[in-house]
């Protein structure tokens, strides 16, 4: 019997896609073209040949996501077993496309399905550059490795309703240049199970922060994730939100850990974070529920902007009231 989507195998492909994502526009497939030698690959050619015209096989995620049509789900099915480099910034700018990396899941880090950049290219400014709505991202790490001062993001999410679900984000190269993991301006958007920033790759300079935070951002939750810092000053933080109109609304962090990885590599001490969350916000508010911090004097900046469960419970009804760290 040949291998095609009514084939067993074919079939078993195809409910697992289902079981991750309810709406399917086209589905295509990107494999690494060094691994034409993995049975994966010829596997994934027959699965997915063209379909009116279509093709839905690609090697290169930028060609599969011009193929994607906005607004119509479509899926980008990365190889679980590679690294895709990019050679510029992708621009997502397109509506409800889906990208999802076929390692298994369930990763907070080292996901199999890997998308870098490394150019010398000021406009490459991040490895994905996410802006429109309700795009997904899922079972990826991104790698900013560029070595150009202006390389400074993996991830910008300026997006409505992105959802982002066992990513890694990361900047390994541009070590005394501000730099953020994630730059977030996005709106109504979910983050979960992520790893943000890296505990490995040691930096240089005051103000920096993994995950950064910039107006509009609105009314989005980031639950179970990990934020990384490993620098060796102590005015880096995990959190920032370094303009007054940061965040509007609120931004709600559930389940959270912010650690100052010192000795990251083994061998380096970091500098002892002054405050794990730091704020000059004025125009929203982010609040903290059952999150927790390492290696830092304090969980946050004294901040009105800033809110944190409080220890003792209220005097009238249950649990703990949130406080301001002002």
């Amino acid at each position: 019997m040949g291998l095609n989507q009514n084939s067993g195998y074919g079939q078993a492909i195809l409910a697992n896609l289902h079981s991750q994502v309810g709406v399917i526009g086209n589905v295509f497939i990107v494999m690494n073209s060094a691994n034409t030698d993995e049975a994966n690959y010829q596997k994934m050619q027959n699965l997915f040949p063209p379909l009116d015209g279509i093709n839905r096989f690609y090697t290169s995620i930028e060609d599969a996501y011009a193929a994607c049509e906005s607004n119509n789900n479509d899926v980008i099915l990365l190889d679980g077993n590679s690294s895709h480099a990019l050679t510029a910034v992708m621009n997502v700018s397109k509506n409800r496309v889906h990208f999802f990396g076929l390692d298994g899941g369930g990763r907070l880090n080292s996901q199999g399905a890997k998308i870098s950049i490394a150019t010398a290219v000021a406009t490459d400014i991040a490895v994905i550059n996410n802006s429109w709505t309700r795009n997904t991202y899922q079972n990826i790490k991104f790698i900013q490795a560029g070595t150009d001062t202006a390389c400074t993001s993996a991830l910008i999410d300026s997006g409505e309703g992105t959802y982002v679900k066992n990513c890694q984000m990361e900047v390994n190269t541009i070590l005394t240049t501000v730099t953020q993991a994630v730059l977030f301006t996005g709106d109504t958007c979910h983050y979960e199970d992520c790893q943000i920033g890296n505990s490995t790759v040691l930096h240089n300079v005051d103000d920096q922060a993994p995950l950064v935070i910039q107006t509009p951002a609105r009314y989005s939750y980031f639950i179970n994730c990990k934020f990384i810092q490993y620098s060796t000053k102590t005015k880096g933080s995990c959190i920032d939100l370094p303009d007054a109109n940061s965040v509007i609304g609120w931004i709600i962090f559930e389940n959270c850990f912010l650690l100052s990885a010192s000795k990251g590599n083994g061998t380096t001490a970091a500098g002892t974070m002054a405050e794990a969350v730091t704020s000059v916000a004025t125009s929203g508010y982010c609040y903290f529920k059952n999150c927790s911090s390492a290696f830092a004097t304090a969980f946050m900046e004294a901040h009105a902007s800033l809110y944190s469960d409080a220890v003792a419970p209220a005097a009238t009804g249950w649990g703990g009231i949130s406080t301001s760290g002002a």
